[in-house]
């Protein structure tokens, strides 16, 4: 059974139980992982699990259950194979704004702060609540990153306050949303964390889940203006 988008991706929808050789298992519900085509084998499915879970001593995998699901990549860890070439992409709408935080003399960050940042994309399309909290962002090294959070509405919040904390904690480098959302508890707790934040962002889905980089660049005589691009050197 498969279920229609838009996006030429795919992902999988199973239930499975992993054996170890050493003894024990472990079952999953309703677990997902991007997938390189629009297909696999479930022998290939449980290797992909194994890896994604980075699980030692594994004797073996079962899948009990299984769909086919086409939505865009979520970035699951190990799981799809590099493609080729050079894309940018013009993240920019016509709601894109930029706000820095307080800093003596006021202004923009340098562009070395701003340019060819690694980027940890969390699509938070069909959740419930699409905001991301600390429990999110715990995979992933947020250091030096630009932590752009698709969120697929254009208002409301898209970080929890606790989240913000572990961003600043961990020394992310700016946040980036679709949501227009450029004020209210979040936007005052990332000004206080030192993080900027590009809200209004547009064509997020073109991103592949890993991989990319942004780049953004404030327009002279008006630093809430922005342009901003995604490049990735990876077309799957």
């Amino acid at each position: 059974m498969t279920t229609g988008t838009s996006s030429g991706q795919w992902r999988i929808d199973f239930d499975a139980e992993v054996v170890f050789s050493n003894g024990g298992a472990l079952q999953t519900q309703g677990f997902r992982l991007d997938i390189p085509g629009d297909d696999i084998g479930d022998g290939e499915l449980g290797e992909l699990l194994v890896r994604h879970l980075g699980l030692l001593m594994v004797g073996s995998t079962k899948i009990t259950r299984r769909e086919l699901i086409r939505e865009p990549h979520k970035g699951s860890r190990n799981t799809v194979a590099p493609g080729s070439g050079r894309r940018t992409v013009d993240l920019t709408g016509p709601a894109t704004r930029a706000a820095w935080p307080a800093a003596p003399g006021g202004g923009a960050p340098g562009l070395a702060g701003l340019v060819d940042l690694p980027v940890v994309l969390l699509r938070l399309l069909g959740a419930g609540q699409p905001v991301a909290d600390r429990l999110a962002l715990a995979p992933f090294d947020l250091a030096g990153h630009a932590v752009v959070v698709q969120s697929g509405r254009v208002a409301g919040p898209y970080l929890t306050e606790d989240a913000v904390a572990l961003l600043a904690a961990q020394g992310a480098a700016l946040v980036a949303t679709d949501s227009r959302q450029g004020d209210g508890p979040v936007a005052r707790a990332l000004a206080a964390a030192g993080l900027p934040a590009l809200t209004g962002l547009t064509g997020l889905e073109a991103l592949p889940a890993t991989g990319a980089r942004l780049h953004a660049v404030p327009f002279p005589g008006d630093n809430t203006l922005i342009r901003v691009y995604g490049v990735t050197d990876d077309q799957h």
